[in-house]
């Protein structure tokens, strides 16, 4: 299992970014959250309508442990106002030691 994951949060703007990426750092869910603004956005929205949305959102992306994410989901979705937010979290093979070691050390 890999121990660093980098989630990544799309957020209707800035402001809901902000807010979410505070509260995982205050409960030591993250280390460190970027925020992307304006990330233009295209998916398939409603479900099973066959019909292509588009929206100006922000991406949150977040760097955290994978011991983190279930509580970080919970976190996340208590504070989102999407009714599906994209929550989805990648393994990274390789971190620097050093940054490794600064990412556990904030989050135990």
């Amino acid at each position: 299992m890999h121990e660093a994951i980098l989630v990544m949060i799309s957020c209707d703007d800035k402001s809901q970014a902000e807010q979410i990426g505070e509260q995982l750092l205050k409960h030591k869910l993250a280390a460190c959250t970027q925020i992307v603004n304006h990330a233009d956005s295209m998916f398939l929205w409603p479900p099973r309508k066959n019909q292509i949305d588009y929206a100006d959102e922000s991406l949150l992306l977040v760097k955290t442990l994978d011991e983190k994410w279930a509580k970080l989901e919970r976190e996340v979705l208590s504070h989102h106002t999407y009714e599906n937010p994209e929550i989805i979290a990648i393994p990274l093979a390789h971190v620097t030691k050093r940054y490794l070691l600064w990412l556990k050390s904030e989050l135990s």
